[in-house]
């Protein structure tokens, strides 16, 4: 059973990818003092809670939000 992430860290985590769009879960790692495999496991919990990343080709790590549409 996964443990549960603390919400501050998974939202720093977030915020620190919104800061720095493309770099990768190591150079967020190091920004904030952690493991870069706590930046990997994050990325499940960050889409749990709906804070949506994308990762490209090359590793990098970028922040998007669905498009809202008008359902009437």
């Amino acid at each position: 059973m996964a443990r549960k992430m603390d919400d501050e860290k998974v939202k720093n985590i977030y915020n620190k990818i919104e800061q720095h769009p493309g770099k990768k879960a190591g150079f967020i790692a190091r920004l904030l003092r952690i493991n870069r495999s706590e930046v990997t496991r994050a990325l499940p919990v960050l889409e749990d809670n709906g804070l949506l990343i994308s990762e490209d080709d090359k590793g990098g790590l970028w922040t998007f939000k669905k498009k809202k549409t008008d359902k009437n």
